[in-house]
C-alpha cells in the first residue's frame, strides 16, 4: 500500500513539474488526442484564447476554431486515422483561432505527433500573429502609398530631362549636358528602386500572379541570351547546354524565370573583370534541372554568405558600392523561385568568382 502511495505521489510531482515547465513557455501549447479532445492547455494558451485550462480541458479542440475550420478539422482527424496521410503535421500553417469573446484572429501553429501510453497525441505550439499581420499590412500600405506618390512626380521629372538631354530642344553646353545625364541616371535608379520595392512586396505577400507553363530548357536559355544581347556585345557570355538537358521541360512562369536569370547575369557581369567571361549552363540532376550563371569575378566574402538573399543586402566595400543596384534583386529572385516551386542558391569564394543557380523539378515524360 505504501509503495502505491509513493508511486502516485511521484506521478503527481512529475505532472506538477511538467506543467510548471509548460507554463513558462511564451507560446501556447495545446495537446489533443485522436478524438480532438484537449488534454493540455498551458498558461500562454489561456492568455491567447481567453479561456482557463479548467474551461477547456476535456472539451473538443473545435471550441478554439471558427466554424469553417472546426468542420474541416473533424474531417482531417477522421481521414488521418484511416489513411495516416499527414497534410498539416510537421508544418507551420497560418490559420484562424477563436477567442472566448468570439473574436476571430490569426495564429501560426506548429503541429507534431507523439505516442504516449499507447495512444497518439497531437501537440500544437500556437503563436498569436495578430501584431505581425498588422505590421505586414501597414508595411504593404506604406510601400504602395510611397511608391505611388514617388512615381508620378518622378515621371514628370525624368521625361523632361530625357527630352533636354536628347538635344531636341537645342544643343547644350558640355557641363549642362553632363549634369543632365547625372540627373537622368539618378531618376532611373530611383525608378528601379520603386519597381523593385513593389515587386518584392507582391511576391513576399503572395499577391504576385504566375502564368505557369511547361518550357524546354533550350527555349528558356536562348531567351536569356537574347534578352542580354546588348550586354553580351561588350562582355562575353558563354553557353554550356548539354543536349540531354536542352530537351528537358520545367513548369515555370517564363517571364519570372527570365527575371531571375537576368538578375544573375547582370550581377555576374557587374562584378567581373572585362577580360573574363560569364558562363550560363544547365544540368540535369536526379529529379530536377538546375540553371546556373558562373562568373570569375571578385566573389563574395564568407561572412556575407548568410545575408546574400536578404533585402537591401550588398557586400560592403567601395568596389561593390560603385556598381550600384538596389540590393533587392536577389531577394526578389528567391521569392519568385519559391513561389514557382523551385529552389535558389549559390556558391562563392572571395577573389575566385561565384555561381548562382535556380533549380526546378523536371517534367516526367510518359513511359
Amino acid at each position: 500500500m505504501q509503495a502505491t502511495d509513493q508511486t502516485e505521489q511521484t506521478l503527481f510531482e512529475a505532472a506538477k513539474y511538467n506543467q510548471a515547465i509548460l507554463d513558462t513557455v511564451a507560446d501556447g501549447i495545446v495537446c489533443i488526442d485522436a478524438r480532438g479532445t484537449i488534454r493540455t492547455f498551458n498558461k500562454a494558451s489561456e492568455e491567447i484564447f481567453g479561456y482557463t485550462a479548467e474551461e477547456v480541458l476535456g472539451q473538443k479542440i473545435n471550441l478554439l476554431m471558427p466554424r469553417s475550420h472546426a468542420d474541416r478539422h473533424d474531417d482531417y482527424l477522421d481521414n488521418y486515422a484511416k489513411t495516416r496521410e499527414a497534410k498539416l503535421i510537421g508544418s507551420r500553417p497560418e490559420v484562424e483561432g477563436k477567442r472566448k469573446s468570439g473574436e476571430i484572429f490569426p495564429i501560426e501553429v506548429a503541429l507534431t505527433e507523439v505516442a504516449y501510453n499507447g495512444e497518439m497525441i497531437f501537440v500544437g505550439v500556437v503563436r498569436d500573429i495578430t501584431e505581425r499581420k498588422r505590421i505586414e499590412q501597414l508595411k504593404s500600405e506604406f510601400i504602395a502609398t510611397v511608391s505611388h506618390e514617388l512615381r508620378t512626380p518622378l515621371t514628370s521629372i525624368s521625361a523632361p530631362l530625357a527630352l533636354i538631354h536628347s538635344g531636341k530642344l537645342g544643343t547644350l553646353p558640355q557641363m549642362v549636358s553632363s549634369t543632365t545625364e547625372i540627373a537622368m541616371r539618378n531618376c532611373q535608379r530611383l525608378t528601379s528602386l520603386i519597381n523593385d520595392l513593389l515587386d518584392f512586396e507582391k511576391t513576399s505577400s503572395g499577391r504576385a500572379k504566375f502564368n505557369m507553363q511547361l518550357y524546354r530548357i533550350e527555349e528558356l536559355i536562348s531567351q536569356v541570351l537574347q534578352d542580354n544581347f546588348t550586354m553580351s556585345e561588350d562582355f562575353p557570355i558563354r553557353l554550356n547546354l548539354p543536349q540531354e538537358t536542352a530537351d528537358e521541360r520545367i513548369l515555370v512562369d517564363k517571364e519570372r524565370l527570365l527575371q531571375i536569370l537576368g538578375n544573375f547575369v547582370s550581377n555576374a557581369v557587374k562584378f567581373s573583370d572585362d577580360e573574363k567571361s560569364v558562363e550560363l549552363y544547365a544540368e540535369r540532376k536526379t529529379d530536377t534541372v538546375r540553371i546556373s550563371v558562373v562568373d570569375r569575378g571578385i566573389g563574395i566574402p564568407e561572412e556575407f554568405h548568410d545575408r546574400i538573399f536578404q533585402r537591401f543586402s550588398q557586400v560592403d566595400g567601395s568596389t561593390t558600392r560603385k556598381k550600384g543596384g538596389t540590393g533587392l534583386g536577389l531577394a526578389i529572385s528567391k521569392e519568385l523561385a519559391k513561389s514557382m516551386g523551385g529552389e535558389i542558391g549559390f556558391s562563392s569564394n572571395e577573389g575566385q568568382g561565384s555561381t548562382f543557380w535556380v533549380e526546378f523539378p523536371q517534367e516526367r515524360r510518359p513511359s
